[in-house]
């Protein structure tokens, strides 16, 4: 098959999986195989085959014979990215406060595949502290402060794949949960440290990592501190309890 036609191929096969998916959630109950052929315009041993797959990937679950409605995954992946559009508005003015009261940038990080990635740093400016959008900046989970705490989640074989690599990762980790603070050199300038906090969603799993950067020779316990507070009352405010 050449390559025009694969494409070809794939796009259809996309659009047919969209088109299953908006007829399962138009329903928001389970649907028969038949009625979601006669919606899709599908063959039912077309729609048949993709429901399948999706059904693998928990996009869509079996209900019953011949029955269909989306899967808990989508639930998932929903939550995933609520509370990542939540986390940046909500971190907002606590972020521009910490600025204020340290004198030192602060920037939140998410997690993105294996790079931890910046998605806003404040600056002050002549009108006060700004948090402006900070787009491409991103550094490795395994190798910053900050994307030591997006790794705060990660048990078992996860755990395991990335120790292979880094065999002091574990009691890192461990001595960044006790401390509920990630601090180490910023970059190539050693006159700069960067130090992290977790950002907690409802469930108690992090979300984000908010971190100060600042002259190694100023950050202070009291700094560290209010940057834990910072990023507490944000966790707060996306539902974590944490008494």
């Amino acid at each position: 098959m050449s390559d025009s036609k694969a494409a070809s191929t794939s796009i259809q096969v996309l659009s047919r999986m969209f088109s299953l998916l908006d007829t399962l959630a138009r329903d928001g109950d389970a649907i028969s195989l038949k009625l979601i052929s006669e919606q899709t315009g599908l063959h039912p041993s077309t729609a048949h085959r993709i429901l399948n797959d999706l059904a693998v990937g928990g996009m869509v679950e079996r209900s019953g014979p011949g029955a269909y409605r989306l899967g808990l995954r989508l639930l998932e992946l929903g939550n995933l990215v609520r509370a990542r559009l939540d986390v940046r508005d909500l971190a907002v003015r606590p972020m521009q406060e910490l600025h204020r009261l340290t004198g030192f940038p602060v920037s939140l990080f998410i997690r993105q595949d294996e790079d931890a990635l910046c998605i806003e740093r404040t600056v002050s400016e002549r009108n006060g502290v700004q948090v402006t959008r900070v787009m491409g900046l991103r550094v490795p989970l395994t190798s910053s402060a900050a994307g030591k705490i997006l790794l705060l989640n990660e048990t078992g074989s996860a755990l395991q794949a990335l120790s292979a690599s880094h065999p002091g990762l574990p009691s890192e980790l461990s001595q960044i949960r006790q401390n509920g603070l990630a601090q180490e050199g910023e970059g190539q300038d050693p006159s700069l440290q960067l130090a992290a906090a977790p950002i907690l969603d409802d469930q108690g799993r992090v979300t984000a990592s908010l971190a100060l950067n600042a002259p190694a020779s100023r950050i202070s316990p009291e700094w560290g501190e209010a940057l834990k507070n910072t990023a507490q009352r944000v966790s707060g405010s996306l539902g974590w309890n944490h008494a």
